[in-house]
This record gives structure tokens, C-alpha cells and sequence, in this order.
């Protein structure tokens, strides 16, 4: 729809969702006129298919092997206690402070991680080590720091270095899951038209419906994946250097929540002493991870282009979606109330990076859609 504005057409960005008519305008504007490439071109692309799935595996295998082999190799056991289990640390003298050198009395019972090895496995040496050692100089540097400030700044310099390595990663998968919403409408109308179909020529068909449509708009349902094998070994990496790393463990933030105190533990063998500032904590860090969530469902939903003639059947369909999404939302935040307090500072960091990232990749479709929509058009003005 166009409106008019005084003497300049304005442009009513709703029009894009009931342009069904159009197949130019109604097209994604990630759909491209398939173009043929070159032999050798296929050749590269097919080895950095099977180069990167290689590179997936073995990051799912290392958060595999880090997840696991706590259980099996007592070296490797975390504390949340200062001085017990493995931890990170300068050597004894280094700089004088308890809070940042291992002690040098046997009988400290913990294991020192104080240079690079692999007698802790490879997880460790190659995961581990460099994010607890980063983290460690930052504590260092700006030790002087109030209330734990350093802490804070040490985690957040090393979720945004973790960012900055899985950007494509995190892209792609968003520009999955914007492809999806896309087709959500779609594939729900299609779930339920074959719902309690169970004989072989309708599963056939219905199976066939939903190639073509992920065919149709260049959708890789599994693709969305790769995401998902990185979750893994970042959170383990993360959870290790937390529980491992000595000033960490030692830090009380704000000179209120104490990093190795677990939350809802600390709620109910504490209430009356100190265990009531941890509700506080949870009721800042678990509904940041429930906006997380939801707000980039929220945003594919105002610029969906099917969103407003989904059917009552696929309206159901979808909210089915939605509900396993809030349980799967549930299930983190009782990840947050059972796992350390510096566990819950990095999920509340990486919570903020995933609502700025949902809300910057909602601007560049937006306009890259509108865009598109001027294109088709001609000269209209977008106001």
C-alpha cells in the first residue's frame, strides 16, 4: 500500500507482508537467480563443505571430551573454594597476593594450572589455557579496581573475543532462523494439513511439500546447527576458566555476591545471613535471558512477510514453537540458579551480546528488504 504524504509517496512497510502476488516483491531478498559456476569453484566449495564440518566435529568433540572428563580424571576436578581443585594462578611469590598466586604448602589440595600443557588433556591446553590466562592478565592489570570491577571487565573482554571469533558463525545462523520465520507460515500450514496422516504416501508427499519449500527459499535446516556445536565447548571453556581461575573465585562483586557461591544453594542454606541478596542477582541476570529469547522470535514476527495470513491451524502449529522455546528458556535459568554466581555474570553478558546482535541483524534486514522493495517498485521515496 501507498500512501501519500503532502507531495512525496511514503512507504507503509506492512505492504511487504501481502505481496504474495508479486513473486519479485514477495521473494526474500536472500533468494537469487541460481547462476552457473565453475568446476573448479564447485571443487573448492565442496572442500570447505567437508573442511568445515570437519572443524564443527572436532570443536563438538573437544566440548564433548571437557564435559566428560571431569568425571574420570581427578586433575582436572573444579572447586568453587579458593585453594581446592585445579586451579589458574602466578606462581607462589609472584605478586604477593593471595587472591592471584598458588600456594606453595602441600598441604593445599588443589592442582596447579600455571603454564601450558597437555597433561590436562587437549581441551585444556588448547581451549582452556589461552582463555584463562587472557582473562587472568586483565585481573591482573586492573586489580586495583573496586568491587570486583576487574572481574566483570575480565569476562566481558573475553565473551567479546569469543564473539568476534564465531561472528560468521552467529551471522549464518541468524539469517537461518530469519529464513525460517520466513517459511514458518508456510510449514505450519503444511504440518497441518497432514496432521494424523500416518500411511506412506501422505508422509511422502508431506516430506516432498517441505523440500520444495526449503528449496524454493534457499533454506539449509541443518545449517542452523553449527551454532549449536559451538554452544557447547564456548559455555565449558567459559565455565572452566570461572571456576578454575583464582582471582575469579576469590572476587565478591560489588562486595555483595561472592563469584564461587552458587545462587540458589546460597538462598537456602543462607536465607537469613547473606542468602537473600542472591534473589537480586537472579532477578537481574534470568529475565535478561528470557528477553534473549523471545526478542528475536518478537522481531521476526513484525517484519514476516507470512506473519498476517497464517492460518488458525498454523497459528497453533507455531505456538507449539513458541512454548518449547520458553522451556528451553526455563531450562536456562535453572542452569543460572545452579551453576556459580560468575557462571550467571558471563550468561548476563552473553545474554546482552545476543539481544544486541537480534536487534542489529532485525535493522539490516529490515532494510535490505526495503531495499528490495524500492527496486521493484521504481522511484518510490521510503520514508
Amino acid at each position: 500500500m501507498i500512501w501519500l504524504i503532502g507531495n512525496k509517496p511514503a512507504f507503509n512497510y506492512s505492504s511487504l507482508h501481502n505481496t504474495s502476488t508479486n513473486n519479485d516483491v514477495a521473494s526474500p531478498f536472500w533468494v537469487k537467480p541460481k547462476s552457473k559456476s565453475s568446476k573448479f569453484l564447485s571443487v573448492l566449495l565442496k572442500i570447505w563443505k567437508y573442511t568445515k564440518i570437519l572443524i564443527l566435529l572436532f570443536f563438538f568433540t573437544m566440548g564433548l571430551w571437557g564435559c566428560f572428563q571431569s568425571s574420570f580424571d581427578p586433575l582436572v576436578a573444579s572447586s568453587t573454594s579458593v585453594g581446592s581443585g585445579l586451579e589458574f594462578g602466578f606462581n607462589f611469590g609472584t605478586t604477593g597476593d593471595w587472591k592471584y598466586d598458588l600456594v606453595s604448602s602441600p598441604l593445599q589440595q588443589y592442582h596447579t594450572f600455571n603454564q601450558w600443557s597437555m597433561n590436562y588433556g587437549p581441551f585444556y591446553a588448547f581451549f582452556v589455557w589461552p582463555g584463562a590466562w587472557l582473562t587472568m592478565q586483565i585481573c591482573w592489570g586492573s586489580h586495583t579496581a573496586w568491587g570486583g570491577l576487574n572481574a566483570l571487565v575480565a569476562i566481558f573482554v573475553l565473551i567479546l573475543i569469543i564473539r568476534v571469533f564465531t561472528i560468521l558463525t552467529t551471522i549464518k545462523s541468524a539469517i537461518q532462523n530469519e529464513k525460517m520465520s520466513e517459511v514458518n507460515g508456510k510449514l505450519a500450514e503444511i504440518n497441518a494439513k497432514y496432521k494424523g496422516l500416518k500411511d506412506t504416501n501422505s508422509k511422502q508427499l508431506k516430506q516432498q511439500e517441505i523440500m520444495d519449500l526449503y528449496k524454493k527459499n534457499n533454506v539449509k535446516p541443518f545449517a542452523a546447527f553449527e551454532q549449536i556445536l559451538l554452544t557447547l565447548p564456548i559455555f565449558l571453556i567459559v565455565y572452566r576458566v570461572v571456576t578454575i581461575l583464582r582471582p575469579l573465585k576469590a572476587t565478591i562483586l560489588f562486595n555483595i555476591w561472592n563469584f564461587s557461591y552458587t545462587p540458589l544453594t546460597r538462598i537456602f542454606s543462607n536465607f537469613t545471613q547473606d542468602g537473600w541478596i542472591y534473589i537480586f542477582f537472579l532477578l537481574i541476570v534470568i529475565p535478561i535471558q528470557f528477553i534473549s529469547s523471545w526478542l528475536p522470535t518478537r522481531l521476526a514476527k513484525i517484519r514476516n512477510r507470512n506473519a498476517t495470513t497464517m492460518s488458525f491451524k498454523g497459528s497453533k502449529e507455531s505456538g507449539k514453537r513458541k512454548l518449547f522455546q520458553y522451556a528451553f528458556s526455563g531450562v536456562l535459568s535453572i542452569i543460572v540458579a545452579f551453576t556459580p554466581t560468575g557462571v550467571g555474570v558471563y550468561w548476563f553478558f552473553n545474554a546482552l551480546f545476543s539481544i544486541l546482535q537480534s536487534y542489529m541483524m532485525h535493522k539490516l534486514i529490515v532494510y535490505k528488504r526495503k531495499k528490495q522493495y524500492k527496486r521493484s517498485i521504481g522511484n518510490v521515496v521510503i520514508s
